[in-house]
């Protein structure tokens, strides 16, 4: 590290949770539930629906509603599923599911512990669901490693706008950015959300995604045992990762 960091703000779905594996579980519930099918082309469709609105969200061009409204009318119509509940309906039911997903990603459980027991002040910020995001956190096991979960529904805007990082440097007791390390995978809002509120970012990407804003961070890592080092960690691997 090249800073003494006090306060780390950790972005939760694709960093800390599992989020690709929480989406197929629950979307396969809920779509097997109502008697509608649920094959891999389905599944990846409704992944890159969903990806599309909330990056849609993200540039404060829709709002959390439409999304909700509209990706699994779209689901619907591309497949000429006709469903004998309203899409909204099957969102609810899908919202249901995921808060039972709390899958994280292997070494999370650990690294969050080891970093809790360093003394680190350690919160959530995430553009999800509410009752949803909290949910997953419970189940997953590691709401007892954060001091709050920041949503941007509960905060009245979104990564990566400025207003969103504001009401959580409002909340926090940390307040010189310096000290202030947000860790994220997604270049949309959390890298970019970093830059625009003068904070330092750890980019957690895993994805190996290119970096083509040229957007600043303090490092660039492709695992949780690398994120880990970054803190002169070494993770055993010795406990259960995956909850649920």
């Amino acid at each position: 590290m090249t800073k003494a960091y006090s306060t780390l703000l950790f972005d939760a779905d694709d960093t800390l949770l599992d989020f690709q594996r929480a989406e197929r579980t629950a979307l396969s519930r809920v779509l097997a539930d109502a008697g509608l099918p649920n094959d891999d082309a389905i599944l990846a469709r409704y992944h890159e629906i969903n990806a599309s609105l909330w990056r849609a969200f993200e540039k404060d061009e829709i709002t959390k509603e439409d999304i909700k409204n509209e990706r699994y009318r779209r689901l619907f119509q591309e497949f000429g599923m006709s469903p004998a509940v309203s899409p909204r309906e099957i969102n609810d039911r899908y919202l249901v599911q995921l808060g039972d997903c709390g899958f994280t990603l292997p070494g999370v459980p650990e690294l969050c512990r080891k970093l809790k027991a360093r003394g680190y002040a350690m919160h959530i910020i995430t553009n999800g669901v509410p009752h949803t995001q909290v949910s997953r956190l419970e189940k997953s096991g590691l709401r007892a490693c954060f001091d709050e979960i920041f949503v941007s529904e509960d905060l009245g805007a979104q990564k990566p706008l400025p207003a969103f990082f504001d009401a959580v440097l409002n909340r926090i007791d940390e307040k010189d950015k310096q000290k202030i390390l947000v860790i994220g995978d997604a270049l949309g809002s959390d890298v970019q959300g970093a830059a625009n509120a003068g904070l330092d970012c750890l980019w957690f990407n895993s994805c190996l995604a290119e970096n083509d804003r040229g957007l600043p961070v303090v490092r660039e890592v492709r695992s949780i045992p690398e994120l880990a080092s970054f803190f002169g960690l070494q993770l055993t691997g010795g406990t259960l990762d995956n909850r649920n």
